[in-house]
């Protein structure tokens, strides 16, 4: 199975991304960004789609946390928001990838195929 975590505050779209990647073959963990690190040490996760407006902190502060950790720094990270300065935030953060809310539907699934650092393995 391919892990992706999925860092929202708003379980109803993060349900909803998990229902979207679901029959493309990933495993969608999620969680408010409070258990991420230790999340990511549970497995081997290919990406993290990364909410910036958290109720507890920016998911932007959270993305140089995991860029400047050496244990998490290869895992490409997708900044997913409605804000117009999302393209800034990505740039700021160094996260890989930005989502504008809402979003294409098949835009997401391609740059969700495009960003997973283990597209290569079988599941």
């Amino acid at each position: 199975m391919k892990n992706i975590l999925c860092v929202d505050d708003d379980t109803d779209f993060a349900a909803m991304v998990a229902d979207i990647l679901k029959p493309e073959g990933y495993d969608v963990k999620i969680d408010t960004g409070k258990n991420m690190h230790s999340i990511l040490r549970t497995g081997k996760f290919g990406l993290v789609l990364l909410d910036e407006r958290l109720m507890w902190m920016w998911g932007s502060d959270l993305c140089m946390e995991l860029k400047q950790n050496p244990l998490t720094s290869h895992i490409p990270v997708a900044m997913v928001s409605a804000s117009d300065d999302i393209a800034k935030i990505k740039e700021r953060c160094g996260a890989e990838a930005y989502v504008k809310k809402p979003f294409e539907l098949m835009h997401f699934l391609h740059l969700v195929d495009e960003l997973y650092l283990y597209k290569d393995e079988v599941a």
